[in-house]
């Protein structure tokens, strides 16, 4: 009984989080839900209480996955330049907590859940990314702008990618366009020493693909 209820939950969450990649967050009606995964609003109502408890999962589950990786690229003892580019694809993979109109859209909704993930964000998954970039400053790969105009700059312009990413005729044509807009970003950020280090560091990638 308990794996059934595990296997409904878990139903209920891919689908969920995967209409919010794509789409980014909307008002989706339990209707919705019902009609596309075959199920009832009684078994919803079994596992949930409400729908405020089905995107609280959701999210706080992208905060601690975001956190996590973090936590560990920064106790890596890969190169920096190699960390900030790994840290495109922590990004990416947890891209709808860096959507600014996904939370804002969220925020009308559900201001509880909004509040609790805009003080997460804060205070824990942004001070790592912090102190990412003043350490990318101390090995001189990254120029000396305010650590808060960086961030912000990365979270309004990758929000971009994410807003249309629906439009996109793949999911590949939608990395390339992703990466592109990163490394766009990063170059701009990134000092001589910085770029020469991560064009030598891709180079080497690719030799080994």
């Amino acid at each position: 009984m308990e794996q059934v209820q595990i296997k409904y939950r878990e139903i209920i969450i891919g689908y969920l989080r995967e209409e919010l990649i794509i789409r980014g967050y909307r008002n989706i009606s339990l209707d919705e839900v019902t009609d596309s995964l075959g199920i009832s609003k009684k078994t919803i109502y079994k596992h949930y209480k409400n729908k405020e408890s089905i995107y609280s999962e959701i999210f706080k589950g992208e905060l601690e996955s975001a956190y996590n990786d973090l936590i560990i690229l920064l106790q890596e003892k890969s190169p920096m330049a190699e960390k900030v580019s790994k840290l495109s694809k922590i990004i990416e993979k947890n891209l709808m907590l860096f959507n600014i109109n996904t939370l804002q859209n969220l925020k009308k909704e559900f201001y509880g859940l909004w509040k609790e993930i805009a003080l997460f964000r804060k205070e824990r998954v942004f001070p790592l990314i912090d102190l990412l970039i003043d350490h990318s400053k101390k090995n001189g790969l990254i120029a000396e702008y305010p650590n808060e105009l960086i961030i912000e700059l990365f979270s309004t312009s990758l929000n971009l990618a994410s807003e249309r990413k629906h439009n996109f005729q793949s999911q590949t044509n939608y990395q390339l366009v992703y990466k592109s807009i990163f490394e766009i970003l990063l170059n701009g950020i990134l000092t001589k020493k910085g770029k020469k280090i991560l064009a030598i560091n891709k180079r080497m990638k690719n030799e080994n693909n």
